[in-house]
């Protein structure tokens, strides 16, 4: 998966009617005590008023989500070619590797989960004495992994993996969203993580003023879940994690990088407008400063590195006052 690359069209998902009629249960925390956020490409995004998840509704079964990923089918799902990807995952990491880089000091072993076609593991085979492995569940983009890092890559859910190796790092760059099971991924995490590991997100976070505009294209329902800005208190009480890094950049000093704009797209109508905007003088300025003044600080893209409890909790907050009662045990965090 590594960056998000597949658009599901949500006509052809094949859910029965009496799913979408069935109440908005928050996949994070089960509460049915959900909103209408916005509506984009066939799906409602709601958002929940216990743990602040914005969640695609109906939310897809685990095994017709993994299924989606791993078909290659170009009647659901649009895949760019591996070499495309690999360039954009390369154009991504010339941003992001050296916050990850810095993140990894002193470690000897991490799994990348939703790898991609690798780039981030074929970078790390510089740092000496790391021993590096991915998760892909796309067999293309699996086998250019191996191709170009040298490295073991698992085509199985991250909630299913099992391995006897413990890493001092698990990275999920642009992947959480994509994770249909909140609870079998954070105990596969959790268990493949060494006492004292890091667990590095790169994701999405949003206010509840957040507009169906933040974004030309959401990705959903590819794109199952997006963070709210207080739900990574609850993600971390109910799953025994603490934060020690958390950086939230507004979307719009992401989104009018130039080299964000250089990377392909699926559309070819949206490639022909990100070329304008390099080539036109102050185009991408001028842009950003309309776009912060009518949807800015609603969006934010985070950096987040979690380390697990040593005794995770024994069962999840219920409540938003309980959320508050464990903001104790979350690390220190730098906005």
């Amino acid at each position: 998966m590594g960056i998000t690359q597949m658009g599901v069209q949500a006509g052809s998902w094949g859910f029965a009617v009496t799913k979408a009629q069935q109440p908005a249960a928050c996949s994070l925390c089960g509460s049915t005590a959900t909103s209408h956020a916005f509506q984009d490409n066939g799906c409602s995004l709601r958002v929940c008023a216990i743990c602040g998840l914005f969640f695609v509704h109906p939310y897809p079964d685990a095994d017709h989500q993994h299924g989606l990923v791993s078909s290659e089918s170009t009647e659901r799902i649009a895949i760019l070619d591996c070499e495309r990807r690999y360039q954009g995952e390369r154009l991504y990491y010339q941003r992001h590797l050296p916050q990850i880089m810095d993140e990894c000091r002193g470690a000897t072993s991490l799994l990348d989960v939703g790898c991609g076609t690798g780039y981030l593991l074929e970078a790390l085979r510089s740092v000496p004495g790391l021993y590096t492995a991915g998760i892909e569940l796309n067999s293309q983009a699996a086998q250019l992994a191996r191709r170009v890092s040298g490295r073991p890559i698992y085509e199985s859910p991250i909630e299913e993996f099992r391995s006897e190796r413990k890493f001092d790092v698990v990275t999920l760059i642009n992947v959480l969203s994509h994770v249909p099971s909140f609870d079998g991924m954070f105990h596969s995490i959790r268990a493949a993580l060494r006492p004292g590991g890091k667990l590095i997100l790169r994701t999405s976070e949003m206010r509840d003023n957040v507009s169906r505009w933040n974004q030309v294209h959401w990705g959903i329902p590819d794109d199952l879940h997006f963070l709210g800005v207080e739900t990574l208190a609850f993600l971390c009480a109910k799953y025994g994690f603490a934060v020690t890094r958390h950086i939230r950049t507004p979307f719009e000093d992401e989104l009018f990088l130039r080299s964000r704009w250089q990377q392909a797209g699926r559309r070819k109508l949206h490639n022909l407008v990100k070329s304008a905007g390099i080539r036109l003088p102050f185009a991408l300025a001028a842009l950003k400063r309309l776009y912060t003044a009518v949807l800015g600080q609603r969006l934010f893209v985070s950096f987040i590195v979690l380390t697990p409890l040593t005794t995770p909790p024994a069962s999840a907050p219920r409540s938003s006052a309980g959320n508050k009662s464990v903001a104790a045990c979350i690390g220190a965090i730098t906005h």
